[in-house]
């Protein structure tokens, strides 16, 4: 009679999802997931309200122009970033906002920016980069007139 060795290749092979379910727990758990902080706010509250965050964001566009003065650009460590804000109308006040410069893959150097809107360029506070590379300066504006706001991404590539 021939041995049959299904029934160990069977075992074998739940033994073998059994151990690659718990090195994919074991990695999962090293290399935790980031929250995007994209539009400064929870992801659950964004889901709920996408539809009226694109509706304001076009609105907004469409009475400003938002245009970064280092995009994609190396800066040297300290720097001053700026942001120029054009209003397309006549009726657009300077808008409110709040930045924050962060690394793309962490939140635990994010930093909280001030800085001061005058003659349609808002200059931030000097930034010293903790780490060279690869940053992102997060922008919110907000319109109170026009009930409308946005919200942009910079790249910024910090030198040593």
């Amino acid at each position: 009679m021939a041995k049959n060795y299904w029934p160990h290749g069977i075992v074998a092979s739940i033994i073998a999802c059994v151990i690659a379910c718990a090195a994919t727990i074991i990695v999962s758990l090293d290399y935790p997931v980031e929250m995007d902080n994209f539009y400064f706010e929870k992801y659950q509250k964004i889901d709920d309200k996408i539809n009226e965050i694109l509706a304001s964001q076009r609105k907004f566009e469409q009475n400003f122009s938002v245009e970064f003065k280092d995009a994609n650009q190396s800066v040297k460590r300290p720097a001053n970033l700026e942001i120029k804000i054009s209003p397309k109308t006549a009726r657009a006040s300077d808008p409110a906002y709040e930045l924050l410069l962060t690394r793309p893959d962490t939140n635990e150097a994010n930093l909280k920016l001030e800085g001061e809107l005058s003659g349609g360029v808002l200059k931030t506070q000097k930034v010293n980069f903790t780490k060279p590379g690869r940053w992102q300066l997060l922008a919110k504006f907000t319109n109170a007139d026009l009930n409308a706001s946005a919200f942009y991404k910079f790249e910024i590539y910090a030198d040593e």
